[in-house]
Order: structure tokens, then C-alpha cells, then sequence
């Protein structure tokens, strides 16, 4: 169960980091810098995860707190610059920011890898929820909004009739 709960994390924040990205390509450069560096920390503990990597709980919390850390003191600090921001994904990025560091740093007392089914099935079921909220927040995101919708793009084909 260990290792299906750090897939799970690690899926989470992944999620966190492509919405953490998003938000911080937009953002003024004092949100922006800790967003992006933050959102790379996310990704590079994700990949870790996966890998089996087990970090001090130090080096974990840092990337995935700092963007809902930042928002936060944003909103209290500065509220007229803070009104700019995206609020839901910011709240979707926080969800699973703090969703994966609950995962990762659970400790459980042994750590038996599961059947592969059981892997495989973890690894799909959190990937549709973690898609399902990044996806949905990733269009709440500057970048979402300049987005080309589904079937607008590529070379459009025109059918001619001989009548």
C-alpha cells in the first residue's frame, strides 16, 4: 500500500506543478518567480517519487507549500494586485499540493510492493482524477484562456460537391 499511496502523491503533484507553471508564466514577477520555481521543485519531487526516492519532509514541503504560501500572503499583503490572480486554480494547485504532501509523507511501517494490477489500476485511477482537476483548472490559467479549442486546429478540410 505504500508504494500505490507515493504514486498517488507523486501523480498529485504533478498536477500541482503544470497548474503552478501556468499560473506563474502569467503572474507578476514577485508571484511569479516563487510560482515557477515552485512549480519546478513540484516536478522534480513527483519524478522522485516515482522513482522510489524518499526525501527529508523538509525538501518536500518547501515546493509543494510555497505556491499556496504565496497566494495566500498575496491576498493578505497586497489584495489589489492579489484580485489579478486566478483564484480556482490556485485553489485546484493548493488541493493537490497539499493532497500530495500528505501522501508522500505518509510512513507506513512496511513497505510491500504491490501486485501489478494493482499498480497499474493506482496509477490510472489517480491520473483521472488528478487529470480531471488539472485539466479544468489549466483553463482557468492565462494560458487556458488563449487556448485553441478542440477541432479549430490543423488544416480544415472542405468537402466539394459535383451538383
Amino acid at each position: 500500500m505504500a508504494a500505490l499511496t507515493r504514486i498517488w502523491g507523486a501523480v498529485a503533484a504533478l498536477g500541482a506543478a503544470l497548474i503552478a507553471l501556468a499560473v506563474g508564466a502569467a503572474a507578476v514577477p514577485w508571484i511569479a518567480v516563487p510560482m515557477v520555481a515552485a512549480g519546478i521543485g513540484q516536478a522534480v519531487i513527483a519524478v522522485a517519487a516515482l522513482r522510489g526516492t524518499r526525501w527529508h519532509p523538509g525538501i518536500v514541503l518547501v515546493p509543494l507549500l510555497l505556491p499556496t504560501i504565496v497566494w495566500l500572503g498575496a491576498l493578505l499583503a497586497v489584495p489589489e494586485a492579489a484580485s489579478s490572480l486566478p483564484m480556482a486554480p490556485l485553489l485546484a494547485e493548493s488541493t493537490l499540493a497539499l493532497g500530495a504532501a500528505a501522501l508522500l509523507l505518509l510512513r507506513r511501517t512496511h513497505d510491500d510492493e504491490p501486485r501489478p494490477i494493482h499498480t497499474v489500476l493506482g496509477l490510472l485511477s489517480s491520473a483521472a482524477v488528478v487529470a480531471t482537476i488539472a485539466t479544468t483548472a489549466l483553463a482557468g490559467t492565462n494560458a487556458g484562456q488563449f487556448a485553441q479549442p478542440h477541432g479549430e486546429h490543423g488544416i480544415a478540410v472542405e468537402e466539394h460537391s459535383s451538383h
